[in-house]
């Protein structure tokens, strides 16, 4: 019997959510760093970062960053209404779905 095992050295999944005006595009990439021998995982439209000893750990800890910083992102547009803020419709759809599970569905992770 063959046992096989499988690492995931890097994966790009790009989302679209057409249910918002403006829609909006999802990119995130994970890449695992050997020299570090851990992941990074980043959602390019939001400049959120993340880092993780597992995959899976890189993409829990990209959620959490990413609702972080909608909070902050939707906090902000109200403290400071006069200032333009591209971020917003992205801050306020993720808030909108309330946790990071729903989060994570939508991004295809």
């Amino acid at each position: 019997m063959v046992t096989l095992t499988a690492q995931t050295l890097e994966q790009r999944v790009v989302r679209k959510v057409t249910s918002t005006e403006p829609p909006l595009t999802f990119t995130v990439e994970i890449r695992y760093h050997p020299d570090d021998n851990g992941y990074s995982a980043e959602c390019i439209e939001m400049d959120a970062v993340a880092w993780g000893d597992t995959y899976e750990e890189a993409v829990e800890n990209l959620l959490d960053v990413m609702l972080g910083l909608a909070e902050v992102i939707v906090d902000d547009a109200k403290l400071y209404p006069h200032l333009p803020e591209p971020l917003l419709p992205y801050g306020q759809f993720i808030l909108s779905l309330g946790d990071e599970a729903k989060l994570r569905n939508v991004l295809g992770l």
